[in-house]
């Protein structure tokens, strides 16, 4: 008999990660496009550096929040170890991309005008990437969850 509470389980760990990831892909591009398109010179750049503030805060507990949940079901799933253990490690690279990402952020007195650098830029989009890869590792392994399960006794 197949059980599909983990299967519901990780349909829903898929959806809040695709939510979780496009609103940091939104918050990355469309927010600062408008800001610098609106808001005077002289304005916009204190928002942006806020704006990079907030949204790295978020990546960063989002990445935490997915590898702990991971972490736990780890030992719960019918998943193999290794499976699992991929699972976790995408989650907390992305957890630790994201906050090497925050900590190389200017502070507001160095900001001119709400950029940002290439690193940093790179460090948050290789954890967005990391996010992908999680995702799609999650995806290929739903359908076929089934087979991981201990047959029936």
């Amino acid at each position: 008999m197949y059980h599909l509470s983990e299967a519901y389980a990780m349909a829903t760990f898929i959806c809040l990660l695709c939510g979780y990831l496009g609103a940091l892909v939104f918050a990355a591009i469309v927010v600062p496009k408008l800001a610098t398109k609106y808001l005077d010179q002289s304005l916009h750049g204190p928002l942006l550096v806020q704006h990079w503030r907030a949204v790295h805060k978020l990546a960063v507990i989002g990445g935490l929040a997915f590898t702990a949940v991971s972490a736990l079901a780890s030992n719960k799933t019918a998943l193999p170890n290794a499976y699992a253990l991929m699972l976790v490690s995408l989650a907390g690279l992305m957890s630790i991309s994201f906050y090497v990402s925050m900590q190389t952020l200017p502070s507001v007195s160095e900001a001119s005008g709400g950029g940002l650098k290439f690193s940093n830029m790179i460090l948050f989009f290789t954890g967005i990437l990391t996010g992908i890869v999680l995702t799609a590792a999650l995806v290929y392994v739903l359908p076929g969850q089934f087979t991981f399960w201990p047959t029936a006794q």
